[in-house]
């Protein structure tokens, strides 16, 4: 055995669990064994095993979004680390603290022609907030001191305005296995953990919030607490335009507006005294247009050092939490915004009902979306791919339950699937995604079997959209290219996702978008829902122009 190996290895994963990270996806491996052993014995470390790196960092992003509590990845050296770049870029545009352990060659290995080395030194340096290369293992006590200050170091972005991913890469030499007796070094001695808290001189936003007719925008705001912005809202009269992933719009408060996408995409001249920005930008294009157009002056309210600017860069940033912002704003004396608020509660009632006329005359995927979300209960995940999904929850998801979620930093197909059974691990998840998307992912769903075997079988139901192909690109100007636009863009891949079921322990169910769509009570369902992409663009177009017609003569 090696008494320094085992000391490192056990004092590493003790302390990883002491600042908060108490789960860990492995994926196996050699070079990574005595982290994977000290992580099986911990007696607290919860941990999932992962043949596949790609989706194993998906996979641990979505325990992540379920927690709100940093998760760690492991995996062996050489190209095994590699795999986890799409989901490490994804975690540090979405500030979500993903920790990426990846085992290494010893120094004396590399750049000499060794098998599985490649140089891993600063290879997510684009991407992570904070890395270590560790050095090989010495029975001293300042090896363990290193390991405290890194972690110490590292911990300050497992939360607060820095938060984000790190990557710590630990080289070993053989012997790898640790001894197992020395196992009692990793009782548990948590940390204690520093809240992230702000105050800011509320003058510099008064002469803002004293004008007429505010209006507050929010998009994806990582779990934070909303509350305070629900109660300036009504303080004030304020309406909130909600994207569908700043979990507010299931609340019905009568503020948030539902439909912002629908209403931007109809109506372009509408002139705010004020625009107050919460969180990362929102989903739809016509909103972000319209915020780029304004002249009226905007505050940008994030937790983080560097602020997201898109689409337009603020007048003033604030780096706070959206409650501690409000709170400390909500004791100013309100604006007469009656007929203001009164004007947005009209728009949002109309465009909802005639979007619910919408699904009952025309089928088509947004149909299809509306009967899955009326079936979906209070406080269970709506998962939504990128491309389509997420863009028809923004104009679908009106009035329903559920907490939709999507990841929206890089905005990339790769993972979906990974991100929303890593969710499934702690709530109830309805994933809905398009057949492209699925089919790139398709390896994730290695863990409905894998878990199923040791664990509670995963609380996921996913639906699949297959109109065979990119049904995003019909809606960009490539679709005009119709020479080429079938073969480039389009891509069907004329796949039957039945067997897809089969070979991963799914049950399986298959509808049209013009059937009556019942999801199962139970979980463990990939449900297809096939339509036709042409159609689909003309029931978009369709909808906006019976808008259009509808609420020039109503307003």
């Amino acid at each position: 055995m090696n008494d320094a190996l085992t000391k490192q290895v056990f004092h590493f994963v003790k302390s990883l669990y002491d600042y908060g990270v108490h789960e860990i996806v492995i994926s196996p491996g050699s070079r990574s064994t005595p982290v994977a052993i000290a992580c099986e014995l911990h007696p607290k470390m919860k941990t999932y095993i992962h043949p596949d790196e790609r989706s194993a960092a998906f996979y641990a992003l979505g325990l992540m979004k379920a927690t709100n509590k940093p998760v760690a990845v492991l995996c062996t050296s050489g190209t095994a680390a590699s795999n986890y770049t799409p989901a490490v870029s994804e975690c540090f545009i979405s500030h979500m603290p993903l920790v990426v352990i990846t085992s290494d060659r010893p120094h004396e290995l590399r750049n000499v022609g060794a098998p599985q080395a490649i140089n891993q030194v600063g290879m997510f340096s684009n991407f992570v907030q904070y890395e270590r290369d560790f050095p090989i293992a010495d029975d001293t006590d300042e090896s363990i001191q290193f390991i405290d200050a890194v972690m110490m170091q590292s911990s300050r972005y497992f939360s607060g305005p820095m938060k984000g991913p790190v990557h710590f890469n630990i080289p070993f030499r053989e012997p790898l296995m640790p001894d197992f007796e020395l196992a009692e070094m990793m009782m548990i001695n948590p940390k204690v953990q520093v809240s992230y808290q702000k105050t800011f001189d509320v003058n510099t936003v008064k002469p803002i919030i004293r004008q007429e007719k505010g209006i507050i925008i929010v998009g994806d705001c990582q779990l934070e607490d909303l509350t305070q912005m629900l109660v300036f809202s009504t303080i004030h009269n304020i309406p909130i335009i909600a994207d569908p992933l700043s979990q507010i719009r299931d609340l019905k408060h009568p503020n948030v507006v539902t439909t912002g996408d629908s209403i931007f995409k109809v109506i372009k001249d509408i002139q705010p005294g004020y625009i107050i920005r919460v969180g990362n930008a929102v989903v739809s294009k016509a909103i972000n247009q319209w915020i780029k157009a304004q002249t009226a002056p905007q505050i940008l309210i994030q937790p983080r050092i560097q602020p997201n600017t898109f689409p337009k860069v603020p007048d003033l940033f604030i780096e706070i939490t959206a409650n501690d912002f409000f709170r400390q704003v909500a004791e100013e004396k309100p604006v007469n915004n009656q007929s203001w608020i009164k004007f947005w509660h009209t728009l949002n009632d109309l465009v909802i009902n005639h979007i619910m006329q919408h699904t009952q005359t025309i089928f088509d995927e947004g149909s299809a979306m509306y009967q899955i979300f009326k079936q979906i209960k209070k406080n269970e995940v709506i998962f939504l791919g990128n491309s389509m999904p997420i863009r028809d929850c923004d104009t679908f998801f009106t009035n329903f339950e559920g907490k939709p979620y999507c990841n929206r930093g890089a905005n990339g197909i790769d993972g979906v699937v990974s991100t929303a059974l890593g969710m499934s691990r702690h709530k109830k998840v309805t994933l809905i995604i398009g057949d492209i998307s699925f089919f790139h992912d398709m390896n994730g769903l290695v863990m409905q079997k894998m878990l199923s075997e040791y664990h509670h079988a995963h609380m996921i139901n996913i639906v699949v959209m297959n109109n065979n192909g990119g049904g995003i690109f019909s809606y960009l100007p490539q679709y005009e290219d119709k020479k080429h636009f079938e073969r480039l863009f389009g891509t069907p891949l004329n796949l039957d996702f039945e067997h897809t079921a089969k070979l991963y322990d799914f049950k399986y169910k298959k509808f049209n978008v013009f059937d009556e769509i019942t999801l199962p009570k139970a979980s463990g369902h990939i449900i297809e829902i096939t339509s036709d992409r042409e159609e689909n663009l003309k029931a978009h177009s369709a909808l906006i122009t019976t808008l259009k017609a509808k609420l020039n003569a109503e307003i």
